[in-house]
């Protein structure tokens, strides 16, 4: 165990004064604290400060820094608390230089034990799903924790506003989803014989981290499970692509950092807050962004790592309780939604955020999701993907839906629906614009999936990938028999927020069907990728043959389009002529405004004839 009661926000309030080797009295630096501490706190403060070195006499009652930074003592393990960025009793990590409170420590590693405002009033909120309705007591055990300044708080897991702001219960993200996904027609299996009555004694179920994991500190414990949470096949160009999308998107939240406050500090006064203040060199966005573009990162706990040391910096450097530190909770809070999404599905996620094309939903990933018709509120049963699925009763389906907008809801079971069920809208009639544009992304979808997933992967080529999107949808036509708008407006697809109703209906008998292509065996994905990958050869043969004769007829238009240009040029040239009336060769002179002559011998030629009519005056 170690102690130390310096507030760590006092080494850059008294920078301000003691900057480029300056000296002040004692009272100025006790009177500098009086905003953050009180005055028992200041005093105790400035002395624990030259206990420790940090401070130094500089005649009588003035005080400086320690103009040499190696002099000042320094400690293997962090000064501050890895969680609360406060001093105290810590506790040093047993594989790293972080330190804890032990009241402090998480009890999982990713779920923080701060509060973080809820994104209520934001314009783009997050999907709703069963993680986030999920209440989780806080135990007995944890210590009470004083609660932010903030007017709504949640988890930085969560991704759902608050209905109402004064509920005390932290919304947390339940365990209970799973990050594979599960099949509606697949029904568990029918039991055989009646359970024994002889009850067994069952082991406790031990979670990783209630053992002795609790030991380490919060990054350490992330790292050990940081090959287990990466998504496979995930190399570190394909992770610093979906990273860069992220990182860009939510940075904004910083608008200032420890590296940006100290840009006015000579570089021995730098130099000396981070031998005092830092265990770990990321202390700025610019760090961060280096790392992604370095391609540093192989897992995505180490970029999750790398957030928690900067916040955990900021904390330190400009107090628990600043602005600058809440912003970094939201960062976390939306960063580690991203780092969810990427771990279920590194494809939608990229897809999501690249939309080459109108019809980017419909590109299939590697890894392959049912499709279903899910009932939500008062829509029809609409096509959508599966997404994950929740253990507990009522097991629900985190779903996205086809259609203008892809929103994500969270169906129960009752209200799915096969995606091989007949005649499902055949008693309906007429459908509307917007599930027929929903049933038309399904169908090129559909198509899309008998070819190879690399053909729209990350190492993918863009024409190909266009050109098969284009060659589904010429085979999924825009139906034309669709029903007139209502007077009522309504979403285009199934919303977050729709009024619920209680209509249901009864699934049809569950049909036998095929088996996903990820569930084959080795041998028939090997077979089915040489016969998609010489179907694609031949698509791209008549794909050249059909440009290069889209380039011959090009070039043939171009030439009778100059000749066409000329003769027209020649006809109106022709036009602002004059020419003889006797001869029809080029006029060199006028009779009158009737007629022209080249010469005076057509002209007496033509006399009798033309003076019949001529207007000339006589």
């Amino acid at each position: 165990m170690t102690k130390q009661l310096l507030p760590p926000v006092c080494i850059r309030i008294w920078m301000q004064h003691l900057m480029n080797g300056a000296s002040v009295p004692k009272q100025t630096l006790e009177r500098s604290l009086l905003g953050s501490v009180n005055s028992d706190k200041a005093s105790q403060a400035v002395e624990d400060a030259i206990d420790m070195g940090i401070l130094v006499a500089q005649g009588k009652s003035m005080l400086s820094f320690c103009h040499k930074r190696k002099s000042i003592p320094t400690s293997s393990a962090d000064r501050y608390c890895y969680e609360c960025n406060l001093p105290g009793s810590l506790k040093s990590c047993k594989s790293c230089s972080r330190s804890f409170h032990e009241c402090c420590q998480r009890k999982h590693p990713e779920r923080p034990t701060y509060d973080v405002p809820s994104d209520k009033g934001q314009p783009h909120r997050f999907p709703l799903n069963e993680s986030d309705s999920d209440v989780e007591t806080k135990s007995q055990e944890e210590p009470a924790r004083a609660p932010l300044s903030t007017e709504h708080q949640l988890d930085h897991n969560s991704n759902i506003n608050l209905n109402s702001v004064l509920e005390t219960s932290v919304k947390r993200e339940s365990p209970d989803w799973y990050d594979d996904v599960s099949f509606v027609s697949e029904q568990p299996a029918a039991r055989q014989r009646r359970k024994s009555t002889v009850k067994t004694e069952q082991p406790p179920f031990l979670e990783p981290d209630t053992s002795s994991n609790r030991e380490n500190c919060t990054a350490c414990r992330l790292m050990t499970l940081a090959r287990i949470h990466h998504p496979p096949q995930l190399n570190k160009r394909e992770l610093s692509c979906l990273l860069q999308y992220s990182w860009s998107k939510h940075q904004s939240w910083l608008s200032t950092d420890v590296d940006k406050d100290m840009k006015s500090l000579s570089s021995r006064d730098r130099a000396l807050v981070k031998r005092v203040l830092f265990k770990t060199n990321t202390l700025g966005q610019a760090d961060i962004q280096k790392n992604i573009e370095t391609k540093k990162y192989t897992y995505l706990t180490e970029f999750l790592v790398d957030l928690l040391d900067l916040q955990h910096n900021i904390g330190v450097f400009f107090g628990h309780t600043e602005q600058a530190y809440n912003a970094t909770q939201w960062l976390m809070r939306d960063v580690t939604h991203d780092i969810r999404e990427i771990r279920r599905c590194p494809d939608c996620f990229r897809n999501s955020n690249e939309m080459e094309c109108s019809m980017w939903f419909a590109k299939p990933c590697l890894q392959r999701h049912e499709l279903v018709f899910a009932k939500h509120g008062g829509y029809p049963p609409w096509p959508a993907k599966v997404i994950s699925v929740s253990s507990k009763n009522p097991i629900k389906y985190d779903v996205r839906f086809f259609g203008k907008h892809h929103l994500r809801a969270s169906v129960l079971e009752k209200d799915i629906i096969t995606i091989e069920t007949d005649g499902l809208f055949k008693h309906k009639g007429k459908i509307s614009k917007a599930l027929a544009a929903a049933m038309r992304e399904l169908e090129c979808h559909k198509m899309l999936l008998n070819y190879s997933p690399d053909l729209f992967g990350f190492h993918a080529d863009p024409a190909v990938t266009k050109q098969l999107i284009d060659n589904a949808l010429s085979h999924c036509p825009e139906p034309t028999n669709t029903a007139t708008p209502a007077k009522r407006g309504r979403p285009v697809t199934p919303g977050i927020n729709s009024k619920k109703r209680r209509t249901t209906i009864t699934p049809a008998p569950v049909p036998t069907r095929q088996v996903p292509l990820r569930r084959c065996s080795l041998a028939a994905r090997i077979a089915g990728g040489k016969e998609n990958e010489s179907m694609t050869m031949a698509e791209n043969n008549d794909l050249k043959q059909l440009r290069s004769d889209l380039t011959d007829c090009y070039e043939n238009l171009l030439k009778k389009t100059e000749e066409l240009d000329a003769l027209k040029k020649e006809l109106d040239d022709a036009k602002r002529k004059r020419w003889c009336q006797h001869c029809l060769q080029e006029a060199a002179f006028d009779c009158c405004f009737t007629a022209s002559y080249c010469s005076v011998e057509c002209l007496g030629q033509h006399k009798k004839r033309h003076r019949r009519v001529c207007k000339a005056k006589r």
